[in-house]
């Protein structure tokens, strides 16, 4: 798919043509080296593909390999330093004196000056490189350029990490699971061990063995600790402490901890894994001692090495080996494709890929990743034969590891080895990353797409592809993870320009161009050295608390700078320095003030100050800053936005912004047409126009609207009538864009929605996707949603005033549409403490002779915290695809029945339900602190029963057919509200 370095050839070759073409840059002297620049790179557009390849194969080549890459990062930094002094000769000038027209030519000649002898000192290099004629194919007479790829949300498979294929580590999985149990109740603490090889399957089988019923029934507190090469103790501590329940935000050293976690497990049965352990130590030296404390506890460690085990004493250790070639079959067709996809031509191809994978799972799933965008036995045939050793890549990383990062189209290829910056187990969450990306500049725009758009589709397919790994709890990927060896990859691929600093030292690095630090680092490093830095990103390192003032003069090529959850107080005005600066993210840090001099980052886009609480204003200067595409307010103490941020015409996403007296106004959002997603919040402040404001908002996708509300169930903000009076005016000038996806309303005093909500929504916002309606404590009705033909997700939350839902949810005109919530997938009612009556009648007596469908997508529905509510609707049963039903604190309800679709059931802390019948599909039931269920009817199709501190748990297995054969899992007392049941995200 070509190479980077050809990606890189054709993003500068754009750029320098758009340089060239640059009026201002045409007065420059330095124009014909820019000319000469463009010239001399054109003869890097024939690089041969397998470069990359042949620089870890020689050494020769690797040295030349390693020069480029620098003389590429050179070439941008020189572009975009161009660029930005065209910029900057462009603005109006802050202050006017007679010796201006003198100060400006004199500034210019000097960078004329500077800039020339750089581009001289790259041409002269490019000039070097390019003797080594071996690495040119001049006669290739194609050349792949990368599309963006879209991924058909539809068509992608849900992701489910636990999954387990074959059955050995199935067996292997109920075998130690009987013996932790067993364990347990002879009340022995053990160390059980998994050992294996990277990528073969410890963490999977872990972790089916710490989400089975039986061990989360035994044990009253589960730990699970992610155990890097470079933890710290205090990290670590914090995480069990916090898993076992308490908080410990405010302590800091392992002198102040150990006693909390002590306190956290006296008395109690244990279970802690330790997943990934290099060295005994974590137990021997840091968690065995506290752990005695506990009634009773359990270890189980996945290790690479049985010398780690012996030294901890297993009681029993199960070596994983790798997969036979026929589960091996199964897992790569599994990952392959879609399951109402023919296969059976790729099984034979695809069990010969499957022999030269060696039987690792995590090199299946890679593969598997390559193999699901072909669709032809030629095209599996071709990986199948093409080369997969790599000499000079360490044996464990080579292979399939190595194919599927080299089948990538370049640009996915740099967005990938991008993520192996980041610290281990770190949650990669989609939209951070894209910006991320974005700003290191690794987003080719395309047409018809905004780059953001294009930057979370290149997430997306990496997730497809199996080198991020979703985290199961997010039904639409928007996090994941990078498995260690695919990390690990990554930075050997970029070992001599990036580097995840731990606790290694980084001081032989000449040329460092990206560094990430993680929290685990105690001291941090002299930074000022590394003048080639382009990425800096710290993540909750405490331990960093002061910059130096001028370091920022030193590091002047910084594009991407993440500070978040670190323990600064101020930063320097040496700030203004970083002209290349493009995302500055300061979320959750201890900052005060901005320093004024932020107004001088001429290429800022990204500005996030979420959670920083100490902040209460911004600086003036920041107004100047044109660029800006995205800017985050929320969780600080900011009283005043400036005037200003209608000049921001290319932003993209605005949040946490509100009115405040002379400052911002809602009208200014009438001038930002780029505008996809925006958060308002503190609109009971807001004065109402005679203009709706979001009316040139076309593209708008997401929309939230805040109001202040204290969420205490007996404590919840109440205005004067002429308040909310003004609140709804407010909320009338905000009619959306057709174009919305997603709408959020939180803590909305008026008691009627907005017109455009209440009155045919479905003409207003006919897009549509998610509807949440959180604390809307005054709305007496709700507005019709059934009618809208996109909408796949309602939630409503904390309507106070609401005693009955009915035909008005369903939509006034309910019978004349051919369907009623025609692709609702996800519904969830929360908190409603005065609801009582639920119906889906329409109301209309001719509906069932029209054939009305209702709510014919509807997967899941979740009824949460609805004491008063006495039934389900009559016609749930009507709705064909309900698969998945979770009702939890419903206290008047006594009985759930007739839903002839429902294969999953939960039922919790519901005190008068007592009856269970004519769910006929019902594979599994979760009951817990459900005092009166006692019966249950036609249930013949139940596999799985799950009861917890139901008392009459027996006379309710009596009502089941004893020729059923269901599994009972659970049947015990004093579980005190803990749910042991299996995760839910199992369930698809």
């Amino acid at each position: 798919m070509g190479t980077i370095l050809d990606a890189l050839t054709f993003k500068f070759l754009t750029k320098l043509g758009q340089v060239i073409e640059n009026e201002v840059v045409m007065t420059l002297s330095v124009n014909k080296d820019i000319k000469r620049l463009k010239n001399n790179l054109e003869h890097f557009s024939a690089i041969r593909e397998d470069a990359e390849a042949l620089a870890m194969e020689d050494k020769r080549i690797e040295a030349w390999w390693k020069n480029m890459s620098n003389v590429m990062f050179d070439i941008d930094v020189i572009i975009d330093l161009v660029m930005v002094h065209s910029q900057k000769l462009l603005l109006p000038p802050r202050s006017v004196c007679c010796n201006q027209s003198m100060i400006s030519c004199f500034g210019k000649l000097s960078f004329d000056h500077r800039v020339a002898r750089r581009i001289k000192d790259i041409n002269e290099k490019l000039d070097e490189i390019k003797m080594n004629t071996e690495m040119f194919t001049l006669d290739r007479t194609t050349r792949q350029q990368f599309q963006v790829t879209i991924v058909d949300r539809r068509q992608t498979s849900p992701v489910d990490e636990l999954e387990v294929v074959g059955t050995e580590i199935k067996q292997a999985g109920e075998d130690m699971v009987q013996m932790i149990v067993s364990s347990c109740r002879e009340n022995r603490s053990s160390v059980f061990g998994i050992q294996g090889m990277g990528g073969i399957g410890k963490t999977t089988l872990a972790q089916k063995i710490y989400n089975e019923p039986l061990v989360r029934e035994k044990f009253q507190v589960r730990i699970w600790l992610c155990i890097s090469q470079s933890y710290t103790e205090t990290g670590l501590i914090k995480q069990a402490i916090r898993m076992a329940g308490e908080k410990c935000d405010q302590l800091e050293t392992k002198t102040e901890l150990l006693p909390l976690l002590v306190d956290s497990i006296k008395g109690k049965s244990v279970l802690l894994v330790l997943d990934d352990v290099w060295k005994s130590d974590v137990w021997i030296d840091l968690f065995l001692s506290p752990f005695k404390r506990a009634l009773n506890f359990h270890v189980l460690v996945t290790t690479r090495d049985l010398d780690v085990l012996a030294e901890m004493h297993a009681t029993y250790t199960h070596q994983v080996n790798t997969m036979n070639y026929h589960d091996g079959l199964e897992l790569l067709m599994k990952k392959s494709f879609q399951p109402y996809e023919q296969i059976s031509e790729f099984k034979n191809v695809g069990y010969e890929i499957v022999k030269k994978c060696d039987g690792l799972p995590l090199a299946i799933k890679v593969v598997a990743g390559v193999l699901s965008t072909k669709r032809t036995t030629a095209e599996w045939k071709s990986i199948r034969d093409s080369k997969w050793s790599i000499h000079g890549l360490p044996k464990e990383l080579g292979g399939p590891l190595y194919l599927s990062y080299s089948s990538l189209p370049p640009q996915l290829k740099e967005c990938f080895l991008w993520c192996a910056l980041l610290p281990p187990n770190f949650e990669i969450h989609r939209d951070s990353v894209a910006y991320w990306w974005v700003a290191e500049g690794l987003v080719r725009k395309e047409h018809g797409f905004s780059i953001h758009e294009i930057a979370e589709e290149y997430y997306l397919e990496l997730v497809r592809r199996n080198l991020l790994q979703p985290v199961p709890e997010y039904v639409d990927k928007a996090v994941s993870t990078m498995h260690d060896l695919l990390r690990s990859l990554g930075q050997y691929l970029t070992k001599d320009h990036s580097l995840c600093m731990n606790v290694e030292r980084i001081d032989a690095m000449s040329n460092l161009r990206r560094l990430g630090i993680s929290h685990a680092v105690e001291e941090i490093p002299t930074l000022e050295e590394h003048k080639c830095l382009r990425s800096l990103l710290l993540f909750n390192n405490k331990n960093f608390k002061s910059m130096h003032k001028d370091i920022f003069r030193k590091l002047e090529h910084i594009r991407v700078l993440v500070l978040s959850g670190t323990s600064i107080k101020d930063i320097p005005d040496s700030v203004g320095n970083l002209v290349l600066l493009r995302l500055l993210d300061l979320s959750y840090t201890e900052i005060n003030k901005l320093p004024e001099s932020i107004g001088s980052l001429i290429s800022l886009e990204y500005l996030s100050l979420l959670g920083c609480r100490q902040l209460d204003s911004l600086p003036a200067g920041l107004m100047r800053l044109s660029n800006i595409s995205f800017l985050h307010l929320e969780q600080t103490s900011i009283d005043h936005v400036p005037k200003g941020i209608a000049k921001f015409q290319q932003l993209y996403n605005l949040r946490g912004v509100f009115e405040s007296g002379t400052g911002f106004r809602l009208d200014e959002l009438r001038c930002l047409p780029n505008i996809q997603r925006l958060w308002v919040s503190k609109l009971e402040e807001a004065m109402p126009g005679s203009e709706l404001v979001l009316k040139n908002s076309r593209n708008l996708k997401e929309l939230g609207l805040r109001c202040t509300m204290k969420m205490g169930t007996h404590d919840r903000t109440r205005y004067e009538h002429d308040k909310v009076w003004k609140i709804q005016q407010v909320y009338d000038m905000l009619v959306p864009s057709p174009s919305l996806e997603y709408i959020f309303l939180v803590g909305f005093p008026g008691t009627m929605f907005p017109e455009w909500l209440r009155s045919k929504p479905e003409l207003n916002m006919p897009s549509l996707r998610q509807m949440h309606l959180d604390e809307c404590i005054s709305c007496s009705e709700l507005p019709p949603a059934g009618q809208m033909p996109q909408l796949q997700f309602l939630k409503i939350k904390g309507a106070d005033a609401i005693e009955s839902i009915g035909e008005e949810l369903l939509g006034k005109e309910a019978g004349s549409p051919a369907a009623i919530f025609p692709k609702l997938e996800v519904l969830q009612v929360i908190r409603m403490f005065s609801l009582r009556s639920w119906s889906l009648n329409t109301g209309n007596p001719s509906d069932s002779s029209q054939h009305i469908s209702l709510m014919p997508c509807l997967k899941r529905l979740l009824l949460l915290d609805c004491p008063k509510l006495r039934a389900l609707p009559r016609d749930m049963s009507n709705i064909v695809n309900l698969k998945r039903i979770h009702i939890e604190g419903a206290h008047k309800l006594q009985e759930v029945v007739d839903l002839p679709a429902v294969t999953w059931l939960k039922v919790k802390n519901n005190t008068r339900l007592r009856t269970i019948s004519n769910l006929c599909k019902l594979q599994d039931l979760l009951a817990q602190d459900c005092p009166a269920l006692d019966q249950a009817k036609n249930l013949c199709s139940l596999r799985r029963l799950y009861m917890v501190d139901c008392p009459h748990e027996q006379e309710f297995r009596k009502c089941l057919s004893e020729e059923q054969g269901v599994l009972v899992h659970v049947a015990t007392v004093g579980a005190d509200g803990r749910n042991i049941f299996p995760d839910e995200s199992l369930y698809n």
